[in-house]
């Protein structure tokens, strides 16, 4: 409440009627969202609810004023296990052309759009034709199998920023985050790959935490 907080902010918690839990937050280290909670709207247009979740990553993990550069225009993009669209809906809003991988269908809607080449080959073992500007990814698989999926993506260069998901077991899910990230960044640091790596469990995330790297 000083004057020279510093940006530090005083948390009241009304535990009941006569009693509350005291706490302080750092800038930097606490969400400034209305209880810690990005707010948005299921477009009626997209194919399916997963469309948050990459919207949602690109609030939390583009600043806001890079979005021209970095999102929009005639970008190239690949989503592996794209089908029906929710990732790839995003993508073609942003002005993107994306590879969709999937051996599922596609929504039509989204194939009219003329922005969407619709791959049916296997999202592990397909191979851009040249450097991408982004790569998507929510195929529901262990983890460490998307890791290494990832880490031949990254070494190789195929694309510029990266968006994927890990999808967590049911226990020590703590765990697996840890050994999977220090897996890639192990991988990286011996192929002298340069980067910056960001994880977060996102609000509209499940059983999942979101990974963001962008290679530098």
């Amino acid at each position: 409440m000083r004057r020279k907080a510093g940006g530090r902010r005083l948390h009241l918690l009304w535990v009941s009627g006569s009693s509350l839990q005291v706490g302080l937050s750092f800038p930097g280290n606490r969400s400034d969202l209305p209880n810690g909670i990005r707010r948005l709207r299921v477009p009626s247009r997209a194919p399916s609810r997963s469309t948050l979740k990459l919207e949602e990553a690109w609030h939390e993990f583009i600043p806001r004023s890079q979005w021209e550069e970095r999102l929009e225009g005639h970008l190239t993009a690949a989503d592996l296990g794209a089908a029906p669209g929710g990732w790839t809906w995003q993508l073609v809003q942003k002005g993107m052309y994306v590879y969709a991988i999937d051996n599922g269908p596609m929504a039509a809607e989204l194939m009219a759009s003329g922005q969407v080449e619709h791959l049916k080959e296997d999202g592990f073992t397909w191979e851009p034709p040249y450097r991408l500007d982004w790569l998507v990814c929510d195929i529901v698989d262990k983890p460490i199998r998307v890791i290494a999926m990832m880490e031949r993506w990254l070494v190789g260069r195929w694309c510029r920023e990266a968006v994927f998901n890990l999808k967590l077991p049911m226990k020590k899910r703590w765990e697996e985050v840890t050994k999977c990230l220090s897996h890639l960044e192990d991988v990286l640091h011996e192929a002298g790959v340069k980067y910056t790596l960001r994880c977060r469990h996102l609000y509209h995330d499940r059983e999942e935490v979101t990974v963001h790297i962008r290679l530098q």
